[in-house]
């Protein structure tokens, strides 16, 4: 009886371990997701080819305009972000398209 209730008690602990590890991952997560913006802007050009490559599937030009095509599970990110914005701003939510800063429209 006592090895059954050792074992449990470590499958307790790790699964314990395993929920903080998760957490402090997640968080670490967040910081970069807040923090990206500055990050990419301080890369050199090659990294920032790399990470535009791992995130976006494809790039044109539309009307002037780079229209760029997200990965999955970017187009989620930015499909939630498209909403929120269209929220705010009291327009259609349903648009897939949305104006950035610097003049890019992004498709998801």
């Amino acid at each position: 009886m006592a090895r059954g209730t050792d074992r449990c008690l470590r499958e307790i602990e790790r699964h314990e371990s395993a929920e903080q590890s998760y957490m402090d991952e997640g968080v670490q997560i967040l910081e970069l997701a807040r923090n990206a913006r500055r990050l990419f802007e301080l890369q050199q050009p090659r990294e920032k080819r790399r990470l535009l490559n791992f995130v976006l599937s494809n790039c044109s030009w539309e009307d002037g305009e780079v229209i760029a095509t997200f990965r999955q599970p970017f187009d989620l990110l930015a499909q939630t972000t498209i909403k929120a914005a269209r929220r705010e701003a009291g327009t259609a939510p349903n648009s897939a398209k949305m104006r950035f800063g610097w003049g890019t429209r992004i498709r998801t």
